[in-house]
């Protein structure tokens, strides 16, 4: 690439790195307690406060499995991963941003089967501001190496 072409891309980079609000405006703190929430609520059986985190038109994509689209396939995800027998759940939040109402966050999971099989993953949430409160709209993951 030409150094013509790298300072472009730079512009670029610096453009659309302008846009974004770096959790300098509380965001960071309302994701992580609601990553706590989430985990709490898995342990606890409690499908439904876990779908309830969604706007009504979310996905869930979940490796290996179907997408889930809207609240009503959301809770039935949710309650079969709950019924699976899940030992222990751990959401770490790593970077959050936002632009407008929008806004993501990309972090770590890691879950503990029934069996005691472990499973550490990497997400990427997309909220979106609905009545002034922060909703998952995309709930996406993939595995790490272990």
């Amino acid at each position: 690439m030409s150094l013509k072409g790298i300072l472009f891309a730079i512009l670029i980079v610096i453009t659309l790195q302008s846009s974004f609000v770096f959790a300098d405006d509380g965001l960071y703190e309302i994701i992580e307690n609601g990553n706590s929430a989430t985990a709490a609520a898995i342990m606890r059986g409690d499908a439904d406060a876990v779908a309830s985190a969604y706007t009504e038109d979310a996905y869930v994509l979940a490796p290996s499995t179907e997408t889930a689209h809207g609240r009503k396939e959301i809770l039935t995800f949710w309650k079969n991963v709950i019924d699976s027998g899940v030992k222990t759940v751990s959401i770490g939040t790593g970077e959050v941003a936002s632009s407008g109402d929008l806004a993501y966050a990309v972090g770590t999971l890691e879950v503990t089967g029934a069996d005691g099989s472990e499973q550490r993953s990497r997400y990427v949430l997309v909220f979106k501001k609905e009545a002034g409160t922060w909703r998952l709209h995309l709930d996406i993951w993939t595995p790490s190496k272990n």
